[in-house]
């Protein structure tokens, strides 16, 4: 494991989330999940360094948060775009997507939720805020676009607690 400060890895966070996004992994005393989320990123909030992670209300990682606001962002290095759309398709609810699907649980560092083990750049944060945002307050042009059912996300700011790559990375 390599420690590597959160401001360094912010633009490959940026590119990877344009380019397939990134595994946002949550859990509770019940289950750990995986998803994939394709906005947020490495911010600056309260002179801290954070990791804003978007998930709507209607997503089963939506609860697991409630329950547990720890959360891991995994960032793939190198081509996993059928775990990625496979993690973005599919609801923890209906399967285990730690189990046969090349997404592998692994211990974090510092939180209790795990990281995927196939990815390279890891970012372990612990809560700091949340805040849901309303759909009175979204260009309407993007209202439409991105939500037009209306099912708004709720952003989950962490504060990064640890950043590092794996051994098997740079």
């Amino acid at each position: 494991m390599k420690e590597i400060p959160a401001t360094q890895i912010a633009n490959t966070v940026l590119e990877q989330l344009g380019n397939g996004g990134v595994f946002l992994c949550t859990a509770d005393e019940e289950q750990r999940n995986v998803m994939t989320i394709g906005w947020g990123g490495v911010t600056r909030f309260c002179n801290e360094l954070c990791f804003l992670a978007p998930v709507r209300a209607s997503r089963h990682t939506f609860g697991i948060l409630k329950r547990n606001p720890n959360f891991t962002v995994s960032v793939p290095l190198h081509a996993m775009r059928a775990e990625l759309a496979f993690a973005g398709s599919k609801s923890g609810r209906d399967v285990n997507k730690f189990e046969g699907h090349g997404i592998t649980a692994a211990p974090a560092q510092a939180v209790n939720v795990p990281i995927v083990a196939e990815c390279e750049l890891h970012i372990e944060c612990e809560p700091v805020a949340s805040a849901e945002m309303p759909s009175r307050q979204v260009e309407a042009a993007m209202l439409e676009r991105w939500y037009p059912t209306r099912d708004m996300h709720t952003y989950f700011i962490g504060k990064i607690v640890r950043c590092y790559y794996t051994d098997d990375a740079r």
